[in-house]
């Protein structure tokens, strides 16, 4: 009796099945429910057979990240790359450029400026010509750009089109490093468009920017219930931000929480950019911004490889 005991008690407990739920863009795992069935004695009075017993894996909530760490863009993004000579060079994106992590890692932070910008601009330039440390991605639009920290997104906007387009300016000595003989640092005879349209991440320590986005490609991504002050994905933003003669002031579109590697924007070209590219910053709040490679000068730099 004492061993049919203990059968019956395995057949019950091997009995089950589950019903797991997976993260959304703005919305965590949650942990593995189970209900179990308990087998029912046939008529003659025998038990009906049992299931074999199974291991099911618990799914749990991941610990938060909310310190900037990793690549804005998939690091094995092949970037464009200026070919040409100084008067007559191109933007092209054909394959021959390095990929997002070995460019950051190896050409950013090297001493040669043609080399440490031919996909982007780094943080030496940045600070030059913006007076603040960045780094650039040359990426065909309609790159998916992704949270590199837990956080709550705004999406902004000040321009829906290019500078350069807008004024009639010549891209070619922006591009790459840029033709200090032709570059002055202030291209435009009006207002610039800025980070154009560009994501804020923010949590209780950290910012991160994501600049220059494709607003129709990125209004796409963003959850239907985060927009706000009356704008919705079928907003005609192109009328309201890229028909006016100047930049608009910075314009709160919509506002979400995200985790990091959600995607929150697609890349584009708007704003004060020299070619299609990603512009991204880091900050620690109440502090200066940082140079998110590791390049000389800069006491706290690194954080794309942290």
């Amino acid at each position: 009796m004492l061993a049919l005991a203990l059968l019956i008690a395995l057949g019950l407990a091997a009995c089950g099945d589950d019903d797991s739920s997976r993260s959304t863009a703005i919305q965590s795992a949650t942990p593995t429910q189970s209900s179990s069935r308990t087998p029912t004695p046939s008529p003659t009075g025998t038990l009906a057979p049992t299931l074999e017993p199974t291991i099911t894996p618990i799914l749990t909530e991941r610990p938060p990240q909310p310190i900037p760490s990793g690549f804005p863009i998939n690091q094995n993004t092949p970037l464009g790359v200026v070919t040409g000579s100084v008067g007559s060079r191109q933007l092209v994106f054909d394959g021959s450029g390095p990929n997002a992590h070995d460019y950051a890692l190896n050409d950013q932070p090297s001493g040669d400026p043609e080399r440490a910008n031919r996909s982007g601009w780094n943080c030496d330039t940045h600070y030059e010509y913006e007076s603040a440390p960045a780094v650039d991605f040359y990426i065909p639009d309609g790159t998916p750009i992704i949270a590199t920290m837990d956080g709550t997104a705004t999406l902004n906007v000040i321009s829906a089109t290019n500078d350069f387009d807008r004024y009639g300016v010549d891209r070619e000595q922006y591009i790459g490093n840029p033709d200090r003989s032709r570059a002055p640092y202030s291209p435009f005879p009006g207002p610039s468009g800025g980070l154009g349209v560009y994501v804020h991440i923010e949590n209780t320590d950290y910012a991160t920017e994501y600049g220059h986005f494709d607003i129709a490609r990125t209004v796409s991504v963003v959850p239907p219930t985060a927009f706000v002050n009356g704008y919705s994905p079928t907003t005609d933003y192109n009328t309201i931000f890229a028909g006016a003669p100047e930049p608009r002031l910075i314009t709160e579109i919509a506002k979400w929480y995200v985790r990091k590697g959600d995607v929150i924007g697609m890349s584009g070209d708007a704003g004060y950019s020299e070619g299609p590219h990603l512009h991204y910053t880091v900050a620690h709040l109440g502090g200066p911004l940082r140079c998110p490679t590791n390049e000389a000068g800069y006491t706290d730099g690194g954080w794309l490889f942290k």
